[in-house]
């Protein structure tokens, strides 16, 4: 069975910038793909598993949430880094319709 037969919620391709806050301190980066339940990030920094950060996403009609990192990989243009949405999930529709309803599959996403 493949990872994204095993998801709970469909993942969609996007491209997003994004904010993150831990505590005082900003980190800028790029949604890749996002669920209901999570989404996957490009950064120039890496992140812990297990780590806690906030962030918005209005375009996901996602207020301000806490995100936890599940895993982080590094690739020669910085870091992919999957987290978890802990409470409030995003909207499926709007992360559809961003998307294009491209879903997401197995594959490494492309880094430019």
């Amino acid at each position: 069975m493949s990872q994204q037969d095993r998801r709970k919620h469909p993942r969609y391709l996007l491209h997003l910038p994004v904010k993150l806050h831990r505590g005082e301190q900003e980190l800028n980066a790029q949604v890749i793909n996002a669920s209901a339940g999570g989404c996957l990030l490009q950064m120039a920094e890496a992140l812990a598993p297990g780590e806690v950060l906030e962030a918005s996403l209005p375009q996901l009609k996602l207020p301000r949430t806490r995100l936890i990192v599940v895993r982080c990989s590094s690739t020669p243009t910085g870091y992919m880094v999957a987290m978890y949405f802990e409470a409030t999930l995003a909207d499926d529709a709007a992360i559809r319709h961003l998307s294009g309803d491209q879903l997401a599959f197995d594959k490494p996403p492309v880094v430019h």
